[in-house]
This record gives C-alpha cells, structure tokens and sequence, in this order.
C-alpha cells in the first residue's frame, strides 16, 4: 500500500486487510497515510532533490536516487553497482564516467589489492592440527540411493489428461480395429 501510485490500488490493498485485521486498518488510519503512502502525500517527493529520478519500463516506474545510490529495484543498493534504470539517467545527462556510482570493490586498484597479500598453500594433511570433537564426527552417507541404470524419461502427465490406450484406425473407412489392408468396409474393386 505504502508504494501504490493510484488512489484506487491503494483502496483495493486496504480493503485485503481491513477482511484480514480490522484492527490494523484503524492503526494504519491513525497513524495517517499522509505520512507513509505515496498516493496520500500532500508534497511530491521526487522534486526536492536534484538527484532523484524516474525512470519508466515496461509500464511500471522506477525512483532513482543518485546521490544516495539507491533504486527501488534494489540492485544499484544491493549489489552497489549501477542498475539500467540508474545508467539511463546517466546517460540522459550525458555522463561517461560512471566510475562514482559503483562500489570500490568493483574498480580495478581493488582487484590488485586483493591479491597483494601472497596465498600460502596449506601444509601436508598429516601437520593437520583437528580438534578431537571433529577428529570423532562420524559423517553418514546420504540416506537417497540413486537407481540403477538409465534414469526414466517419461512424461509426467496431467491430471487433466485421461487415460487412453491408442486403437488402429483404417486410413480409407476411418473405423477403428483394423487397418488398410485389412479393411472389408469397401470392395477391392474400388
């Protein structure tokens, strides 16, 4: 509810809840919808800042905040790289270094500081130093046994679908129980 762009989705979600908890409508009421629904807000949040954007795609809009590195996607913010939504605004305003709208780690000096640090192998099993309480655990196979042989093929089939075994059908009289050659049906003279 708190993301609905229209009045009316807003209406339709609030009824779902209202048949669910009566009690959480008459809070979400109390609280005021001005204060966490989109389509209840006196103010229009996307123009106070210079950053923010929206970005349409396949009929549904998306919020774009550059300064904060945010989308409503949840890519740019998850993974810390810029979404498509945050690369068409960057591209809109001409931008060709996209280098401040992803995470450090993603940048090349990164990388090279990853492997900085040599890797030492590790030593021969039997210089191994294991607790006793792992020496001692006692790891069982798998209780599944997979088959023998070819694993099936075979279709699964509906529920829907009935089943039938298949009859010959004759090719001239369409009857079923024989075929062609052996159709009486017609005269061999025809």
């Amino acid at each position: 509810m708190a993301k609905a762009y229209r009045k009316d989705d807003f209406e339709y979600l609030m009824e779902k809840i209202e048949k669910a908890d009566s009690r959480a409508k008459k809070y979400l009421q109390k609280a005021g919808y001005e204060k966490w629904s989109r389509c209840h807000s006196p103010i229009n949040r996307g123009f106070f800042n210079i950053y923010i954007y929206s970005v349409y795609e396949s009929g549904r809009r998306y919020i774009v905040d550059l300064e904060n590195g945010s989308c409503n996607c949840a890519k740019f913010r998850i993974d810390q790289i810029s979404c498509a939504h945050a690369i068409a605004v960057l591209k809109s305003n001409h931008v060709k270094d996209f280098g401040e709208y992803y995470s450090e780690y993603y940048k090349p000096n990164t990388l090279v500081k990853t492997y900085e640090v040599p890797i030492v192998s590790m030593s021969d099993k039997k210089d191994w130093d294991v607790s006793s309480s792992v020496d001692e655990e006692e790891v069982l196979s798998p209780l599944y046994k997979r088959l023998l042989g070819r694993p099936k093929k075979e279709r699964k089939k509906k529920s829907s679908e009935t089943l039938s075994s298949s009859t010959n059908r004759c090719g001239r009289c369409s009857h079923e129980g024989h075929n062609r050659r052996s159709c009486s049906y017609f005269s061999k003279e025809n």
